[in-house]
């Protein structure tokens, strides 16, 4: 039933958003056209993501990076996880065609359980397995205002899991989608996509409706197992009213279904097997998020955010439906040198886990996640315009970690209108999610005896914690070259372990087997420490160079009492410990774009991965109204490896084109 419903709400959006371009008026005003933006106008973005509080990205005082429209278009990433590679500190790896392993300074994984991450303002961090399914989380990007990653702990604002960065994806306001917009294209292994949007305006009221769709092929398997093609569609809306100059309204939502062929390893008791299964997962999920702001003076406003999330997960071994239901309000004021940001949070999410193989299983198969939290921030002005002191905190109670304090102090010196040296202090945790707190997943070892290893999450796991150390400079050369240089000690503590217990002899279901019992603990601690360079220089007015250069070392080791045997291996090489992106745009007259890119990465060794280079290139075309464009990616090489993740070899990444024409009117 909910299958039938996501898929006709689909469909609907779809055909009344491809109606609409169809119909729109051939007199209608041209968009405004793409135009790339100055280093004076880059260094003034207002970005949110820091403390809730407007700031713009050169002042922050926070390892701010921020991905603008322009970034995105002429990158030619076609997902989220391929725009957020050309960010220093986020390393992002492809595991096959449809998942990716993310992280920032170091912890990269396939569910990223250290990294929080918002959709305008909506949490898509999952309480079930801690962490962000990146497949599942897209929206149209031709409509994406900003990227705003923050590198380093979040908490203080955000509250938990914000430990090693916040990513924000922000959208535009619907005024600034007017017009109608068709987009297709296909290549090699992106097949076929289609995107579809229009806008319009009545009086105070803007809107757009909006529907993409991609089928995309499988990567390189060495054996020939080509299981992870992927399929989607997407449609969604946002309505924006500014009835009066001291209020605003917004409106908007989005729903998907999703096909992924997947391959895993799945365990079966009678008779002892361990089989890998090749087979689709299908994913639905909408949400529907309504905001209003309120300028009480010209110095206070509020801001009042509701949204309701519902996902399900019909994977190879596990099933799950969960209902997210979130309240957000925040208050803003200032005082004669006091900036003050105060709010709360209330989230309630009712989960459901089917149980389809015998293996794996959550105990009770219903229940709900409750969090609630406030948080208080002041940023004061010690010298005003030159010396700023933020200092904050976030109260939290949730299901599985209970009451944690997450402390947060910032300090930002601008000397001079080119220059801002900042520093921060600040503690963040991440909570135990369901799979630590009432998890149990049985593999088959040793299918002679039989032996089967049981990992188990039995509510004695506890909170991560860490404190960071920040400290950094941003530098305008010149009114066309500017640098910025972070860098970070973090010390973490209580970080997720498995320790091993004397094995025991289980007689149903029958055969009788031996099982090995591996508990989740709190079992590992240690720190890391590194440095994330970049830099941008207009050569002329045609031309644009961007560099980057990210370096993080890990150094774990087993608390006293642990046998942990592999987290720390796995810790530390799971992660690259340097980055490369170079990028050179061009303008080329009025009508052409030519943009390089070239990636490195070091090796990862706990995946089995050498280093890697890799470049991509686009060119473009514009004629009226129309754009056309080819893409390369991962031009160096026909294949190469970034990331493990399902059973048997690992994957290729294979050298990609695709042509894109867009029409914009």
């Amino acid at each position: 039933m909910l299958r039938t419903t996501f898929r006709a709400l689909v469909r609907a959006v779809a055909l009344l958003s491809l109606a609409a371009c169809a119909h729109a008026d051939a007199d209608d005003e041209q968009a405004n056209p793409l135009k790339r933006m100055s280093l004076e106008q880059l260094s003034q973005i207002q970005i949110t993501s820091v403390s809730k509080l407007p700031s713009t990205s050169f002042t922050t005082p926070a390892a701010a990076f921020v991905l603008t429209q322009d970034d995105i278009r002429r990158s030619g990433a076609t997902n989220i996880p391929d725009a957020l590679r050309l960010v220093p500190g986020v390393e992002v790896m492809q595991i096959d065609s449809a998942k990716w392993a993310v992280g920032i300074r170091g912890f990269a994984g396939r569910l990223s359980k250290s990294v929080l991450v918002l959709i305008d303002g909506r949490s898509v961090y999952t309480p079930l397995f801690a962490g962000v399914y990146w497949e599942m989380q897209d929206t149209l990007l031709e409509d994406v205002e900003r990227i705003e990653v923050i590198r380093g702990p979040g908490g203080a604002v955000w509250g938990p899991n914000a430990v090693n960065g916040v990513i924000n994806i922000i959208t535009k306001h619907a005024r600034d989608t007017q017009g109608a917009l068709l987009a297709a294209g296909g290549g090699n292994v992106e097949q076929g996509f289609g995107r579809a949007r229009y806008g319009g305006q009545h009086g105070p009221v803007s809107y757009r409706i909006w529907s993409k769709m991609l089928t995309r092929g499988p990567e390189y398997h060495s054996d020939g197992r080509n299981f992870d093609d992927w399929r989607r569609t997407q449609a969604g809306f946002r309505i924006d009213a500014d009835p009066s100059q001291r209020d605003s309204f917004t409106l908007q939502g989005d729903a998907y279904e999703s096909t992924v062929g997947t391959k895993l390893g799945v365990s079966f008791y009678s008779p002892p097997a361990l089989i890998n299964v090749e087979q689709n997962g299908y994913f639905f999920a909408g949400n529907i998020l309504g905001r209003w702001q309120r300028a009480i003076s010209p110095t206070s406003n509020v801001q009042l955010q509701f949204y309701w999330d519902r996902t399900e997960r019909r994977d190879v071994n596990a099933r799950e439906a969960r209902n997210t239901f979130d309240i957000d309000f925040v208050h803003r004021f200032a005082l004669p040198r006091n900036s003050i940001t105060w709010g709360t949070t209330a989230r309630f999410s009712p989960s459901r886990f089917t149980q389809t193989v015998s293996t794996v299983d959550f105990l009770p198969h219903e229940q709900t996640y409750t969090l609630w939290t406030g948080f208080v921030q002041d940023e004061i002005a010690l010298v005003p315009r030159r010396l700023a002191l933020t200092v904050g905190t976030k109260l939290e109670y949730n299901t599985y970690g209970g009451f944690d304090p997450e402390p947060d102090g910032r300090l930002a010196w601008t000397p001079n209108d080119n220059t801002t040296v900042w520093g921060a202090v600040t503690r963040a945790v991440r909570t135990p999610s369901r799979i630590e707190d009432n998890f149990q997943f049985t593999a088959l070892a040793v299918p002679t005896l039989p032996l089967y290893i049981r990992l188990i999450g039995d509510g004695q796991f506890h909170r991560e914690q860490m404190n960071g150390y920040e400290l950094g400079v941003r530098q305008r050369l010149a009114p066309t070259l500017a640098l910025s240089l972070s860098t970070f000690y973090n010390q973490y503590d209580d970080l997720l372990s498995v320790e091993n217990r004397p094995p025991v002899v289980e007689t149903a279901p029958a055969p009788t087997h031996l099982i090995l019992p591996i508990f989740l603990r709190n079992g590992v601690r240690g720190n890391t420490r590194g440095a994330e360079f970049s830099g941008l220089w207009d050569i002329n007015s045609w031309w644009r160079v961007q560099g980057s250069y990210s370096y993080v070392h890990l150094a774990m080791r087993n608390r006293p009492g642990s046998n942990d045997a592999s987290t720390v291996r796995q810790l530390q090489g799971d992660s690259p410990s340097h980055k490369v992106v170079l990028r050179s745009a061009f303008d080329i007259a009025r009508r052409f774009d030519l943009d390089l890119t070239y990636r490195y990465v070091s090796s990862i060794p706990d995946q089995r991965v050498e280093a890697f280079s890799t470049a991509d290139a686009r060119f473009a075309w514009r004629v009226r109204d129309l754009e056309f464009s080819v893409v390369g990616q991962n031009l160096l090489q026909p294949y190469h490896y970034e990331y493990g993740g399902s059973p048997g070899p690992l994957i290729g990444i294979k050298r990609a084109v695709y042509g894109k024409i867009e029409w914009r009117r």
